[in-house]
């Protein structure tokens, strides 16, 4: 009896593996290299990409352009997905996709409730497009770097390609007809001879419109008569000094005078509005807009169209390496834009210098008749 027991035991443990359920490796045997990267969703992770950029002390316009791509980014996703939007959820499918998006259905300004819903029409502008893509790009690529992923979905990402954009200058008789304009309702109040000497600094010096906004009394070499952009005002940072023509500096003059008029405290700018305080783009548009169409002007007209007109102008007559200074652009092929726009120059310098110039100079006369 014995016996018989201890020989079922034995059967039963020969038995025991074969009875139980098999279950498959959990875990491989070989280790790999690669990192493990935790799932973590896209708002999480461009929060911290958001004050990385702050912590490098970026404008506070370029931050709202990082803001505008993550939010183009999750109304994206939202089109295809109930599910939270990851950071592993950017492919390069993910990317080309979301650029179609952005050409084709994505909506201007909505839920902008200052602008009217006729404007708020589907696909965004080839450079709207370009900017959107640049600021993905940039954080993809700050996420390679801090390693929260491995392989950057843009390696094999072919790009978007736009069409090239060319601006509608205004002419020299446009300009002129603008500022005469501007020259006749200067005389009947401040307000309005403040909006001519600033339509007058914008087209000699070609400021952008912040520029001269922020400009201060104390900015104005009245030596040298010349203007100086300091670095916490301009764009790249970095200060320049823009030389202004005697009427220029005249009226200026001018206007520093008549801003002695206001009483209490007011902001140290040179073109204040009736409050004493800064000027608003907005409304410097809207009154320029206003001259624009008593001129006759039938282009579309916004602010930084005169420094565009102004610079190509310049190139006219002057060299581009000046221009590049004046303008405050760090690399000269940023200028190369007004170059191609100058379209009278290119026709002047081809007649003067081209292969069959010297036919343009040269006038010959000869009987009609054929021998």
């Amino acid at each position: 009896m014995k016996i018989q027991k201890e020989w079922s035991v034995f059967l039963l443990s020969l038995g025991y593996f074969d009875d139980k359920e098999k279950v498959k490796k959990r875990q491989p045997h070989k280790r790999k290299d690669e990192k493990v990267v935790k799932k973590e969703s896209l708002k999480a992770v461009y929060e911290k990409f958001i004050d990385f950029k702050i912590k490098q002390n970026l404008r506070p316009n370029t931050l709202n352009k990082f803001v505008v791509t993550f939010n183009s980014l999750e109304k994206f996703h939202a089109t295809r997905s109930e599910m939270p939007l990851y950071l592993n959820n950017i492919t390069t499918n993910f990317i080309s996709d979301f650029v179609h998006w952005l050409k084709n259905d994505c909506v201007r300004f909505e839920g902008n409730r200052y602008t009217p819903d006729h404007a708020k029409t589907k696909g965004l502008s080839d450079a709207s497009v370009e900017t959107r893509l640049k600021n993905l790009k940039t954080f993809i690529g700050w996420c390679v770097k801090e390693e929260l992923i491995l392989k950057n979905p843009f390696d094999k990402f072919e790009g978007f390609k736009k069409d090239e954009h060319t601006i509608d200058i205004l002419t020299r008789e446009e300009l002129n007809r603008l500022l005469k304009v501007a020259k006749d309702y200067s005389k009947k109040s401040f307000k309005h001879y403040r909006d001519f000497v600033l339509l007058h600094v914008l087209i000699d010096c070609m400021f952008r419109i912040t520029e001269a906004l922020l400009l201060a009394p104390s900015d104005i070499d009245h030596v040298n008569k010349t203007i100086i952009i300091r670095p916490n005002n301009a764009k790249s940072r970095k200060a320049r000094i823009v030389p202004l023509s005697n009427k220029t500096y005249r009226l200026l003059v001018q206007l520093l005078e008549e801003n002695e008029a206001f009483e209490g405290e007011v902001d140290d700018l040179i073109f204040l509005s009736l409050s004493g305080r800064m000027l608003g783009k907005n409304n410097v548009l809207r009154d320029l807009r206003k001259y624009a169409e008593e001129a006759g002007i039938k282009k579309r007209f916004y602010l930084h169209l005169i420094r565009h007109s102004a610079a190509t102008h310049y190139l006219e007559s002057g060299d581009i390496e000046s221009l590049r200074k004046i303008l405050g652009h760090s690399d000269l092929r940023t200028v190369l834009i007004y170059a191609h726009m100058a379209d009278n120059t290119v026709a002047e310098k081809h007649s003067e210098h081209g292969f069959f110039s010297a036919n343009n100079t040269i006038s010959r006369k000869r009987d009609n008749k054929r021998k």
